[in-house]
């Protein structure tokens, strides 16, 4: 019996009692004083009762993501995946389907879908105009020059000397907390760790305080993390056993083919095989996946995670980079993605398993969530192939192309050019070039527009000004870039390309709002969740104050998602 049906519980009891024999106020006076005896009776067993009513938190939160795993690909290939349950085993997405509350198409508010503002959305509950990653790089106006997402030149990487232009990473430029931060303000002994290829994803997703954000570096091929973390500058000797393993590897030749099914036949029909040598440029093939699995064992194992004496739960972030990687290169219709998903499922299955023997309990004390930091569109050649409207846009013409046009327009810059830098759909104007000129910055803005809007890509183009002005294209676009748009660091001048259309760079790239690069799976499996398959919307920024509202803590300072309430089951209720 729950806590708040007692008094219904006992008034009731008392009432039939007083009113068994009404006729006989004598009798009614004996009934009363047997009732209030009972009630007292039942008052001492309450302690148990309590016990098992009342909250209970999970010894383990483990977030995992996929990086660029579209809403379909669970939907498509759900024919190849393992068995929710086999022998004395659980599988890897049909147990997760099977169990949880899933959310088939989650969503993504945002201008820009992609992975640093998507890794900074999941555990912060916060969209970018709050966590300060708007997009994976930025120009920095100050300091003159691109900013990457998680760069901190004021510390140093440990475990590996990367060939990148700063002295080393951390969460400095995330302005949001995280979910582990506020188990860790909160005051709660819990261990928070995040793992991925990419060091943005680690990072941007450990947040803080975790007491380890870890990645690969691509070019040491070695497990590294930061001061940040480490202030001693020492890392943990199971992390450098790790590094042995992969050194030991290093440059060793592998092959990853498809067999001769034809998988579900939903994919681009056609065998393939690759070769590759370990830590050369191959962290898209199923053994860096592995490599992800390995080293969340490792933690979970040396960490002792969901094994904190004090019952606190811990926090585990896990994302998987390869999926990214591969997407890039083949799209979202290929063999390889198809084959990769299917590798990913026995991936998760693994570390489930893992989690089972690990956290006493098993996974009923472990509190799971499931999403991705964007998906992705067709290949644009393919797409034309199908009759759809698509093609490429080449950003560094672009910015020659707005150079040429300023200059034209407002004569030859003061400094080197109009254009600091152009990137990711963002164009950054030179401010030594604007403050000499002596012109609005709104002039400028327009010139910018008016050239990228000729372009045969561009949808819309959104500026600074339209932003200070809440001059905006209206419905969905409006409120993705409130969402998105951080001052400073987004660009001066925004494209909004069409449909399809992506940078001359890439094979294939996720760099808009629309339904292929924002819809995601959410998944929660755990107690307190009611399984079920639900068809309201569900936002990514509600991970976080749903997980908080299921542990029994605050959501992150800035999280404004909602949490989902119609998963919750009754035995949520703290």
């Amino acid at each position: 019996m729950a806590l708040k049906e007692l008094p219904r519980f006992g008034s009731a009891f008392i009432f039939q009692f007083m009113h068994r024999n009404p006729t006989k106020p004598n009798q009614r006076r004996v009934g009363l004083l047997r009732a209030l005896t009972i009630a007292l009776a039942l008052l001492a067993l309450t302690p148990s009762t309590f016990a098992a009513s009342t909250f209970s938190r999970p010894k383990l939160v483990v977030m995992l993501v996929i990086d660029q795993f579209r809403a379909d690909y669970l939907m498509r290939f759900e024919s190849r995946f393992k068995p929710a349950m086999s022998g004395n085993e659980v599988g890897g997405f049909r147990y997760l389907l099977s169990k949880g509350a899933y959310y088939p198409l989650g969503q993504y508010d945002l201008l820009q879908c992609m992975t640093a503002p998507g890794h900074a959305t999941i555990l912060t509950g916060a969209y970018p105009y709050m966590t300060g990653i708007p997009i994976n790089s930025w120009y920095d106006a100050t300091a003159k020059q691109r900013t990457y997402c998680v760069e901190d030149r004021a510390t140093q990487t440990l475990g590996a000397v990367p060939k990148n232009p700063w002295a080393g990473t951390s969460p400095k430029n995330l302005v949001a907390n995280t979910l582990g931060d506020e188990l860790k303000l909160e005051g709660y002994p819990s261990k928070v760790v995040s793992i991925a290829l990419k060091d943005r994803a680690a990072i941007l997703m450990g947040g803080h305080k975790a007491d380890l954000s870890l990645w690969m570096d691509q070019e040491s091929f070695a497990w590294a993390s930061s001061k940040h973390y480490f202030p001693d500058g020492k890392l943990p000797g199971w992390i450098l056993e790790l590094n042995k393993k992969l050194a030991a590897n290093k440059g060793k030749e592998g092959t990853w083919k498809s067999d001769d099914t034809g998988g579900t036949g939903l994919s681009i029909p056609g065998p393939f095989s690759h070769t590759f040598k370990q830590g050369e440029h191959s962290f898209e093939f199923p053994y860096a996946v592995q490599l992800t699995v390995d080293a969340a064992e490792a933690a979970i194992s040396e960490m002792k995670l969901g094994q904190n004496p004090k019952g606190a739960p811990d926090l585990l972030a896990v994302s998987f980079s390869s999926h990214d990687y591969m997407g890039h290169d083949h799209g979202p219709n290929s063999r390889e993605m198809e084959e990769l998903t299917v590798a990913e499922d026995r991936a998760v299955s693994q570390l489930l398993n893992t989690l089972r023997k690990k956290v006493p309990g098993g996974l009923k004390n472990v509190l799971i969530a499931f999403t991705a930091d964007h998906g992705i569109p067709p290949i644009p050649e393919w797409l034309q192939g199908q009759k759809i409207l698509a093609g490429k846009l080449d950003e560094k013409a672009i910015t020659q192309t707005l150079n040429e046009k300023l200059t034209q327009t407002f004569g030859k810059p003061a400094s080197e050019s109009w254009i600091s830098w152009g990137g990711e759909l963002n164009y950054y104007i030179n401010r030594d070039s604007l403050t000499a000129s002596k012109k609005e910055r709104s002039q400028v803005e327009e010139v910018i527009r008016s050239a990228l809007l000729d372009l045969p890509g561009t949808f819309k183009v959104v500026t600074q000004t339209d932003y200070q002005q809440r001059r905006l294209p209206p419905g969905i676009f409006e409120n993705q870039f409130l969402n998105s748009y951080f001052p400073g660091r987004s660009g001066d001048a925004i494209i909004i390309p069409k449909p399809y259309f992506i940078n001359k760079s890439d094979t294939t790239a996720h760099l808009s709002g629309y339904t292929y690069d924002r819809t995601v799976p959410i998944l929660f499996v755990g107690a307190g969740v009611k399984p079920g398959k639900y068809a309201t919307r569900a936002e990514v920024v509600d991970i976080a104050p749903t997980l908080a509202y299921l542990i029994g803590i605050l959501p992150p300072n800035m999280s404004h998602g909602r949490v989902l309430s119609e998963a919750m089951s009754p035995a949520a209720n703290p």
